[in-house]
Order: C-alpha cells, then sequence, then structure tokens
C-alpha cells in the first residue's frame, strides 16, 4: 500500500528565499522545522530540494546550492529528522521555472514569438530542450537518494507560448510546419498546436515520472495539476494526471473553486485519496496575512467531505526562521480535523452519485483571442490566477447550482470509461470532444441516462476539425447553423426573457420531433453601437432569431435538455433561479424532503472503499465568518437502490435515531456548526 493511501494530514513550507543577502537562510534548523512539524500534528511534510530560483538545499553535484547554508546540507538533515519522527517525507522539486539554469543557460530558455524571454522575477526553461531535460533528470537523481517516500514536481506546465529554437524544431519535425503565429480556435492548425503543447509537456512529465520510477519504483510522483482549473494557456492535458500517482495542488478562486476542484483532482487522481494544498494566507503573493482559524479549518474540513487529504502551505521567512504562533494554532486546527480526518482514513471513500458533471480539459479556450496575434497577446500574466474561459466558468457555476440543490456529483471526464453508477449527465460548452468520448456519451442516453448538454458541446474534434454540425447533433435533436450572436443575446421563455452577456450563443435549428421551450431574443441593433440602440444603459431584446434556445429531445431509451445560450455561466438570481429550475426538473433529487436546510449546506456521498458503508458529509459553507451554527434540520434523502442503513454515527461516534422505508432515509441533525461526516453502516443481509 502506498503512503498517501493512509495520510490525511499534509503541512508544505514554501521555501522560494534567494540568497541575494548572506542573512538570508542563515538560521534555518531543520531541528526547528521538524519541531514546527510535530507541533502541527500533520502525518507528512513536503521539504524543498530545490526552488523557483534554482537554488538546492543540498550540496548538489550539477546545479547550484543556495550560498546562505555555506555548504550544509539542510535537506538531508531534515528529511533524516522527520523519518525519526515518523513524519512521512516527500521532496519537492521545481521544473521550468529555474531561474539560474536560466539565466546561466540562454539557450535553455523559453522564448515568445518575438524572439524574448520572459521578464521580471521569473525566468523559465524549457521542457523541450534535451540539454534541460538531462539537467533536470540528473538533479532529480540527486533529490531522490535521500529517504523520501515520495517526489512533488511543480510547475509542469506552460507559463508561455514558447516559440524557442528546440520548440520550432520540435514541432516542425511532427509536423512539417511552421508554429502558428495567430490565435484562432476556429483553425485545426491552431488547435493542432496547442495539443502539441499538451502533448509536449505531458511526454516532459511522463519522462521524468519514468526515470524515478526506473530508479525507486516505489516512490510517489506527483506533478502540479492546478492547472486544470486555468484553461489553455498553461498547456495541461490529462495526461499529466496520468503521470501523476495522484492528483495534487493549489487552487485561490475561493469556496466555489475549491468545491469543484476537489472533485476534479478526485476523478483525475490514479491513486485516492488527491491531494488539496491549502495556503495559509489568502495566495502566494502575500508573506503574513493568515487566513482565520475557522477559513483553514473548513478548506481542511470540505476537502475531506469530498475523499481528499487536506495540506496547508506555509512561507518560510527570508533568514530561515518559522513562525511557532502559526504552527501552535495549525495545531488547534489539525486537533479540531482529527475525528473528521480519522472517520475519512478508515474508510478511504470514493465519491458518488448519480449525477455527473462532465469537464473537458481540451474545451477550455479562450475564443475572445480569435484573430489576435501571438506577439499581441498581453492577456496573460505569469502568475497562477484563474483565467477567463467559457468552460470553466460555466462548469463552477453548475456546480454551485447542484451544490444549492444539496445534489451529490462527481466529475466526468475523457478518462471517464464507466457511465453506469450514474442517470444523467451535464456537460457545459465542451466544444473540442474526442470520437471516443462522443461514442460514450451517446450510448448513455440511448440507454436511458438523461443528458443536459449547453453551447457549442461536440461542435469539434480534440483536434479541431468539424463538420460544421455538432457530433452529438443526432442526441440533440438540433443542428448548428454555422452562425452564432454576438455578446448579448436573451433566451425567451413565455413572459421571461432571461440575458446572456459576454458569451456568443450558437444558432441552432431543432429537428421536427424536438420540442423547443425556448427561443433566442436578440437586441434591435448591435450591442455596445455607439450610435445605434434602443436604450442608453443597455441592449433589450427586440428581435425573436427564430432559433432554438432551449429543447427537449427523445434518443433511445434517454432524453438530452439542449440549451444554446451560457445561462448557467451568469450568476445573477434570475438566471440561477431558472437554472435551477431546469436541473430541478431533469435532475433526481438526492434530498427528497427537508426542513432548515439553507442553500449553503453541501451535501457530499461518498462509498467505503474498506467496509460496507457510506459517508454523508454535511459541510455549513457560509459566505460570512465566522460560521453560524444551523438547528433542528431535518434531512429526508434518497439511498442508492438496494442500500439499507442498520446504524447512523457521526465522526465522534455519537449514534443517530433514523427511519427508512422505500429507499428514503430520514434524520435530523440537531445542530450543526461547521460540519458533520455521518456514517451510514449498510445491513449485513443488504443485496448491495
Amino acid at each position: 500500500m502506498l503512503w498517501i493511501h493512509s495520510c490525511y494530514s499534509r503541512l508544505l513550507i514554501d521555501n522560494h528565499i534567494t540568497d541575494q543577502k548572506p542573512e538570508f537562510m542563515r538560521y534555518f534548523s531543520p531541528a526547528n522545522y521538524a519541531a514546527m512539524v510535530r507541533l502541527s500534528g500533520v502525518e507528512s511534510a513536503m521539504v524543498y530540494a530545490c526552488d523557483h530560483n534554482g537554488n538546492c538545499y543540498y550540496p548538489t553535484r550539477i546545479g547550484h546550492m543556495h550560498s546562505g547554508l555555506n555548504g550544509r546540507d539542510v535537506f538531508g538533515e531534515t528529511i533524516h529528522l522527520l523519518n525519526n519522527d515518523g513524519i512521512i517525507p516527500v521532496a519537492y522539486y521545481t521544473v521550468i521555472y529555474h531561474n539560474r539554469s536560466a539565466l546561466e543557460h540562454p539557450e535553455w530558455r523559453m522564448r515568445n514569438i518575438n524572439g524574448a524571454e520572459s521578464s521580471g522575477r521569473y525566468h523559465f526553461c524549457c521542457p523541450n530542450n534535451a540539454e534541460y531535460q538531462e539537467f533536470a533528470r540528473r538533479q532529480i537523481e540527486e533529490v531522490i537518494s535521500y529517504p523520501v517516500k515520495g517526489l512533488f514536481i511543480d510547475m509542469t506546465f506552460w507559463p508561455l507560448v514558447c516559440t524557442c529554437n528546440a520548440c520550432r524544431k520540435a514541432f516542425r519535425r511532427e509536423y512539417g510546419k511552421e508554429i502558428p503565429e495567430r490565435i484562432d480556435w476556429r483553425n485545426p492548425a491552431w488547435v493542432r498546436f496547442q495539443r502539441w503543447r499538451e502533448k509536449s509537456m505531458a511526454s516532459f512529465g511522463a519522462m521524468l515520472t519514468g526515470h524515478v520510477k526506473s530508479l525507486r519504483p516505489e516512490l510517489t510522483v506527483a506533478h502540479q495539476f492546478s492547472p486544470v482549473l486555468h484553461g489553455w494557456f498553461l498547456g495541461q492535458s490529462s495526461a499529466i494526471a496520468q503521470a501523476s500517482d495522484y492528483s495534487s495542488g493549489d487552487f485561490y478562486g475561493g469556496k466555489k473553486q475549491q468545491r469543484i476542484g476537489t472533485k476534479i483532482f478526485a476523478s483525475y487522481s490514479k491513486h485516492l485519496p488527491y491531494e488539496f494544498m491549502t495556503s495559509r494566507c489568502t495566495d502566494l503573493h502575500d508573506h503574513t496575512s493568515t487566513k482565520s482559524d475557522d477559513e483553514l479549518f473548513l478548506h481542511a474540513v470540505s476537502t475531506l467531505a469530498n475523499g481528499g487529504a487536506f495540506l496547508f502551505i506555509d512561507a518560510i521567512n527570508p533568514d530561515g526562521t518559522l513562525n511557532r504562533q502559526f504552527y501552535e494554532r495549525l495545531h488547534r486546527i489539525v486537533e479540531k480535523l482529527k475525528p473528521y480526518r480519522s472517520l475519512i482514513k478508515r474508510h478511504r471513500p470514493e465519491l458518488s452519485g448519480n449525477v455527473g458533471l462532465y469537464f473537458s480539459m481540451t474545451s477550455c479556450i479562450n475564443e475572445a483571442l480569435d484573430g489576435v496575434l501571438l506577439q499581441e497577446d498581453t492577456t496573460h500574466g505569469m502568475n497562477m490566477d484563474e483565467r477567463e474561459n467559457a468552460v470553466v466558468s460555466e462548469t463552477v457555476e453548475t456546480a454551485y447550482l447542484l451544490n444549492t440543490l444539496h445534489v451529490p456529483y462527481r466529475i466526468v471526464t475523457d478518462l471517464t470509461t464507466d457511465y453506469s453508477s450514474i442517470d444523467t449527465l451535464i456537460i457545459n460548452n465542451a466544444a473540442y470532444l474526442s470520437g471516443s468520448e462522443c461514442k460514450r456519451i451517446r450510448a448513455f442516453v440511448r440507454n436511458g441516462g438523461t443528458l443536459l448538454a449547453t453551447g457549442k458541446t461536440s461542435l469539434y474534434s480534440e483536434t479541431g476539425e468539424s463538420s460544421g454540425n455538432f457530433q452529438l447533433a443526432d442526441v440533440f435533436g438540433v443542428f448548428f447553423t454555422g452562425k452564432e450572436c454576438g455578446p448579448v443575446s436573451y433566451l425567451h421563455l413565455g413572459a421571461d426573457d432571461l440575458s446572456v452577456r459576454g458569451v456568443c450563443t450558437p444558432f441552432v435549428e431543432a429537428k421536427e420531433e424536438t420540442t423547443v421551450r425556448g427561443t433566442v431574443f436578440l437586441p434591435d441593433f448591435p450591442p455596445h453601437d455607439p450610435e445605434h440602440y434602443a436604450s442608453i444603459h443597455s441592449d433589450p431584446p427586440g428581435i425573436n432569431s427564430g432559433f432554438a434556445g432551449l429543447t427537449v429531445h427523445s434518443f433511445g431509451k434517454g432524453r438530452c435538455v439542449y440549451l444554446a445560450p451560457a445561462l448557467f455561466k451568469q450568476a445573477e438570481h434570475s438566471q440561477q433561479k431558472f437554472g435551477k429550475e431546469l436541473l430541478k426538473e431533469f435532475v433526481r433529487p438526492f434530498v427528497v424532503a427537508s426542513e432548515n436546510l439553507p442553500d449553503c449546506v453541501e451535501l457530499t456521498l461518498l462509498r467505503s472503499r474498506t467496509q460496507k458503508a457510506l459517508l454523508l458529509g454535511i459541510v455549513n459553507v457560509q459566505e460570512e465568518l465566522p460560521v453560524i451554527p444551523l438547528h433542528d434540520l431535518r434531512l429526508s434523502i434518497r439511498l442508492p437502490d438496494g442500500f439499507e442503513v442498520s446504524e447512523i454515527l457521526d465522526q465522534n461516534g455519537e449514534a443517530y435515531s433514523f427511519t427508512s422505508c422505500c429507499g428514503i432515509l430520514t434524520f435530523t441533525l440537531t445542530r450543526l456548526h461547521e460540519a458533520v461526516f455521518l456514517e451510514l453502516k449498510e445491513k449485513m443481509n443488504s443485496p448491495v
């Protein structure tokens, strides 16, 4: 069994300190480091072997050792102390973000279309450069010669669109063409280049993982996977997840992003638990502003409620010291989490639920950039902030609606081949789908599933080719006309006109047997026309386009609901109300009756992998902190077919009274503060 299987509490102390001053890292103490890890109470700690500056914390033979250490092997000493304390050590190593290597070897640097390298604090090495590949392999050999249990490889993604000589030669060798100079998601040549970027990065990651496994096959390897929610620019694909033993990474998009991010990690992870990182500060740009204990606890307990391992991120002080006060606080938080962690560790569960929310990494693009020359694209900075793309935005908001409806759901991806446990599948604007993905989706609906699809879903293959119509047009019951509206449109539903802003709506026509429940309305004049407009402030609806906006179509034993406009992306009340009503109509409810259950409470359903039991996570995700306790929550939930409950226990072992009839379980929470985890034990004679 891998170490990760029984380790649900972890720590990383960020250490990207330069050696530009002699006092930097002078007072780093491996003994104090280990003492702070012990004080926190976590089970595993990630220790820096090499940082973004290219500074190593051990005596490297081929790189640069941090000069503030005066030759002392603090990495090795720290690993030794952690092992002695029974704390699992994991080595941290960074690739691509490697300043010293990039500055000392100009031929290794990433370069943009103009031949310029990155400016500012960060300098990048190109993973397609053979010499840099060999350098990374040799340094990793040094790192894993220490008695660590795993290796975390950070920054395995493209921080810019690289067109260095190595990239140009590799692309030319594979395709016999030059790298496109213009962004154009309607052009297969550009999409082909993007897929090549993804494949190149995945090959680099797989090469490093394979090298580690060839030397120490028992070691776990994880690559930074937070770009899964950052879109095309960073150039990751699901293949990075396949090069990792488990999913791991950090997000900074708030509660909405974490709640879906944990489920995405769970779906992509080869082994469970995945690892969700929570920083001490609001983001890594801040060094001292510590989140409240309430916020840190909720980050961690939400991760556990989704079957993941939590990891806290601290940052070392420039002189190498640590803030003991924070570790005393962290100790209290970790202790408070212990009963939740113990329950999850005992069951090692995986997410369950009858609803699948599709996430297409290949479709996370930004069509607003169509036609822009690479040299003119200034929309992307050198950071890890959430970047705008229609798929992520719409999927995050759809996930939020499911959460408010208290519907447990799982993420379905291109790697998911078994749809048998779900009865409803939701796909948000996944324009680029492979033939095999479409085949599985089509079979799902034909065999009785309900599909809710939006926007341009399946309009292109994964490499950008298109027949001019949806690949799933037969399932949708509509066909694409080849046209779309501008950035303002309306879904007309009888007396209601729901606005869509910022996203173009495809124009579709319904087949004769398809039911049209709403049409697309347009403004009288093009939006934002400075001279012609109906209202000076807005662009109200005035023209019925005649094109279908909301349709329902039977296909085989199942049905498809198709929604042309990106209404799920809109966070306004009226659009959210529409989205919730649509989901309530076509998604089988999990909570069939309730009292005193507000929208902010998230329910997760997990199936134990060690015992005959289900786990129900109930997390009070209030916007304002500290959390106000809720009282007398009465819930009636739908159990999986054939599952009969014999006993309900919470994370503290307290038994709950309940009634069960016809697959409906009813119980009451007299008080819900931050979170309650319920263990639903299955009757021994249950047929499931």
